[in-house]
Order: structure tokens, then C-alpha cells, then sequence
């Protein structure tokens, strides 16, 4: 029996994504999915995303501790009575690959008016015979529905299996337009044939909102999520309330995710944000050991408009006391095209870190490098005097011969310089000397950053801003820490062994890139994973 509802959610789900050998016949999925849902799982080609399934599930199950997922697809195979993603068994399924599918949750009314959700899933059908007898088959193999039934609801016929002496529908299923609609609602009869009789108008195919994600989230992907606005999922999360998608591919050894933020009302405060900072021949001059390199390319004094109000009221009383206004002296002295490089300090104790120890010394957990351009006539100089003087956690020294103010830390030094001939400001936080290093870089002396891979180089320019993790830095920088920075005794070994538990597989990977890129009507944040070749040097 699949009395387990997250079994039951696995199986069904699964249907959604197989491929087979087929043609392109019959409509996309989203137009059996009604306008008014919950939330939805489209797949646009169902043969691309299993063999991408195929390429993802055989790159993470050979990283240590991934023996549960590599589990998990004989698991779904003795579920479903064949492997999805083997191209042979699929052939059996009699699914199109050419096609797409999709699982949506819509919001329900039960018998006593308490509100519910039932999951409709469509499939496409390149063989409509062998996908009736694999929903035969699971109806009664995993669901224990051995009696089957032929129901006509509004003019649709339909196929309902149940268990033995109950009413309620345990699957039920109609073929239209060479697509298969089917549910394990106990309304299942009423649901599929609304499904079958959608008119075009009223389906998610015609949802302005659906159009625009699917269109910001581009070709790349092989499946992604939509939660429109409105839906109960969104509730109180004020930054998607007009709607999310997320979707994702895949490869050997890569993972892609796209989330497309709908803005609604909100657009041309984000628009405001876009620039043309070319920022990446500022990241090409950060510290080339560190770890993470980021840049944005966008306008500062807009994204201060956005960032500001977030600030804590007690942060912004004390801040306004000491004469600051942080979107005029910080956001708004600064011309798009900016660069930061983090790195770990090597002294870093993570046995005795804590939040409240970060907030009062910052460079206990971090160093950092930044250049940020000014705008014309900005009088850097006087607002980084204000800040530091709002700060009031450490003593600022006078400005020596070489321009560089610094503030000292337990940890080290906070030290800026304003370059009024490029029209720069320069910041680092770390050892002494960190910043006289960042400026013989911008001078062209020495080396400086350079992306892992392709992929990760990539993200450096263009859009709004992006970042770049070279997980082999990271690693190599972990692992380079003394004893001492795990602490003694007992408790030290622990924390030593916990982090090896995360660099170990960490260690499989190249880059971690991230990005940020408007289209129209939507926010696009990506995050690309890479791994490492097989047999690659970590």
C-alpha cells in the first residue's frame, strides 16, 4: 500500500517527469492547469529533464555522505515498478518525451466547506494504452484500488479506480488531446473532467504573471515551480508577494537554479537599479588568494533607496545622532561599479566565534578588500569621517602622508583611502597592509583574481551584480587553519570533525556563482554549481 502521503506526492510527482521515445503531439501541460492554483511543477520537455535527473542523481551520489539519495532511485523504481530515469523502461511508460508535464496543487473545498488542496498532475501520452496500464498497475499495486469504473462528468469520460466497498476515488484519470489528467483526490471524476473541459482563457497558459516568470527564467531550464500571487504559500513573505518561479537544470557534475521574483508595482523602483558599472576590471584587481570575489555593476544610490529602510530603528536613531544619513554620506557619494573580495582570517577561532563576537569585531570571521567608484564632486573624505566617528567602537588615527585613515580593531585594522584622481575609494579590512596591497594591484603591480572556471567568470559582468566562490580556496583555506581554531579538548575535536564533514564533499565541487539581472516585470537571481572533472586536483 502508498498510504505515506510523501510517498504518494514522490510517485505521482515522478509520473510528471518521465520521457520516452515519442512525437510532438498535443498541447503544453499549463494548459490543463487552471488559472487559480496553489502552486505548479512544470516540466517543459520530460525526456530532457530525465536524462538531466539521470546526470544530477550520478554526480551527487558519489559525493560522501550521499548514500541515502543514491538510495533513493531503486527506492522510486520498486515504487513505480520501473526505473524513471532509464530510457529503456521509460519506452515501456508510454510517456512523450518531446512534451511536457506538470503537477499542480489547487486550493479545494471539502464536504463540511473546510478548505483542502488536490493535486492534478498531466502527462503527456505518446502511447495511451501502456500509460492507462501503468496507472492500472499502480492503483493497485501501491494504492490497493482493484476496482475500476467508467464515470462521464460534464462530457468527459473518465477512469476511476477504488478500493473495494468505498465510494471515494482513490485515482482517477481522462485522456484528452493525446495528454493524461490525473488525481488521487477523492473528487477525482469532477476535478479531471474541469481539467479536460479548461478553456483556453481560463487555464495557466494565458496568466499574464505565468508568461513573464516563464519567459525570465529563459530556455535553459528543465523544470520549474510557480507560485503565483495570492497563493496561501505566500503568505507573509512580503518580498515574493507577487509571485515566485524557480527553476532549475542540470548536468554532469553541474546544477542550475533561476528564481524569477515577480515585482508587479514594484518595477521601476527596480529598474532604477540598473547601470552599466563594468565592474569586472575592479574584481580583476582584488586579493588573489581569497575566496570570494563579487561585484555590482548597478546604481548604488537606488539600491540605498531599497536597503536603507531596512536598517534596525535603533541603528538608524544612532546613526542619526551623530549627524549620518547613510543613503546621502555612504549610497549616494558612489557611481555604479563596485568590487569585494572575502577571505578567512588565519587566525580565525571558530571554537570561541559567536554572533555577538562577530557584530563587535567583524574581522574575527572575515577579511576584506572593495573599490567602489565615486560620483563626480562626492566628498568622500568628509562622509567616511562621520561614519567612523558614528561608529565609535574604535578610534579613528589622523590621515597620514600616504592618504590611508585606518581604524584599529582587536582583530586588525579598518583602513580606506579615497584615490581623488581615479575617483575611487579603496577599503580593507584585516592584517596591516592589506590595503597598501589592494593599491599596488590597481596599480598593476602583481596578480590579482581570477575566476575558477568559465562558468564562474561568467557571472562577473552583465546584469546587476554577481559573485563568484572558489569552493577550492575556501577548502584550501579551512583545511590550512591551526589546531587552535578548533578549540581544545573534547569540544575542539568535535568541531574539527564537523567541519570535515562539510569540506569533504565541499571539496568535490569548483565554484559556486551567483547573479542578479532584471527582465521584464521580474527580478532573476541564478546560483550555478560546478563540480569537479573527475580525476581534477583539489
Amino acid at each position: 500500500m502508498l498510504r505515506h502521503p510523501i510517498r504518494r506526492a514522490l510517485v505521482v510527482t515522478t509520473l510528471a517527469i518521465l520521457g520516452c521515445r515519442g512525437g510532438r503531439r498535443g498541447p503544453p501541460p499549463e494548459r490543463f492547469v487552471p488559472a487559480a492554483i496553489r502552486a505548479a511543477i512544470v516540466v517543459p520537455e520530460t525526456g530532457r529533464a530525465a536524462r538531466e535527473l539521470a546526470d544530477l542523481h550520478a554526480s551527487v551520489s558519489g559525493f560522501p555522505g550521499a548514500g541515502e539519495l543514491a538510495g533513493a532511485r531503486g527506492a522510486l523504481a520498486a515504487q513505480l515498478g520501473f526505473d524513471p530515469l532509464d530510457q529503456d523502461a521509460l519506452a515501456d511508460a508510454g510517456v512523450d518525451p518531446r512534451r511536457g508535464a506538470a503537477v499542480a496543487v489547487l486550493d479545494v473545498t471539502g464536504p463540511g466547506g473546510e478548505p483542502g488542496s488536490a493535486t492534478l498532475v498531466v502527462l503527456p501520452a505518446a502511447d495511451a494504452p501502456k500509460v492507462e496500464r501503468l496507472l492500472a498497475r499502480i492503483a493497485r499495486d501501491r494504492l490497493g484500488a482493484t476496482e475500476r469504473s467508467s464515470e462521464t462528468h460534464g462530457g468527459v469520460a473518465a477512469v476511476v479506480f477504488r478500493r473495494p466497498g468505498s465510494a471515494a476515488a482513490s485515482l482517477t484519470y481522462a485522456v484528452v488531446e493525446h495528454t493524461t489528467l490525473l488525481t488521487t483526490h477523492p473528487s477525482g471524476p469532477a476535478l479531471v473532467a474541469g481539467a479536460a473541459a479548461l478553456g483556453p482563457a481560463a487555464s495557466l497558459a494565458e496568466v499574464p504573471a505565468w508568461k513573464l516568470a516563464r519567459a525570465a527564467l529563459g530556455d535553459r531550464i528543465a523544470a520549474l515551480a510557480f507560485v503565483p500571487a495570492g497563493s496561501r504559500l505566500l503568505r507573509g513573505m512580503w518580498a515574493v508577494a507577487d509571485g515566485l518561479a524557480i527553476g532549475v537544470s542540470a548536468g554532469p557534475g553541474r546544477l542550475l537554479a533561476r528564481a524569477a521574483v515577480l515585482l508587479g508595482a514594484r518595477e521601476p523602483s527596480f529598474r532604477a537599479l540598473a547601470a552599466d558599472g563594468n565592474a569586472a576590471p575592479l574584481v580583476a584587481r582584488l586579493d588573489p588568494a581569497a575566496p570570494l570575489a563579487a561585484r555590482w555593476d548597478g546604481d548604488f544610490a537606488a539600491l540605498g533607496r531599497k536597503l536603507v529602510p531596512m536598517l534596525g530603528a535603533r541603528d538608524r536613531e544612532r546613526l542619526a545622532r551623530h549627524g549620518l544619513d547613510v543613503e546621502r554620506d555612504l549610497f549616494g557619494l558612489l557611481a555604479p561599479g563596485g568590487a569585494l573580495a572575502l577571505s578567512l582570517p588565519p587566525r580565525l577561532a571558530l571554537g570561541d566565534l559567536t554572533s555577538e563576537a562577530a557584530r563587535r569585531d567583524p574581522l574575527r570571521a572575515l577579511e576584506f578588500e572593495a573599490v567602489v567608484r565615486l560620483r563626480e564632486g562626492a566628498d568622500a573624505a568628509a562622509a567616511a569621517d562621520r561614519l567612523a566617528r558614528a561608529l565609535g567602537a574604535v578610534r579613528r588615527a589622523r590621515a597620514q602622508d600616504d592618504g590611508v585613515s585606518r581604524l584599529s580593531t582587536p582583530s586588525g585594522e579598518i583602513a580606506w583611502k579615497v584615490d581623488a584622481a581615479a575617483r575611487r575609494l579603496l577599503a580593507a579590512g584585516g592584517r596591516p597592509g592589506r590595503i597598501d596591497a589592494l593599491a599596488a594591484r590597481l596599480a598593476g603591480q602583481g596578480p590579482g583574481w581570477k575566476a575558477p572556471t568559465a562558468g564562474a567568470d561568467e557571472v562577473l559582468s552583465g546584469g546587476l551584480g554577481g559573485a563568484a566562490l572558489d569552493v577550492g580556496r575556501l577548502v584550501g583555506a579551512v583545511r590550512a587553519l591551526p589546531d587552535e581554531a578548533f578549540g581544545s579538548g573534547p569540544a575542539g575535536f568535535v568541531m574539527r570533525s564537523l567541519v570535515e564533514r562539510v569540506v569533504e564533499p565541499a571539496a568535490r565541487v569548483a565554484a559556486v556563482s551567483f547573479r542578479a539581472d532584471l527582465a521584464e516585470g521580474a527580478l532573476v537571481l541564478a546560483i550555478d554549481v560546478e563540480g569537479r572533472a573527475a580525476g581534477e586536483a583539489r
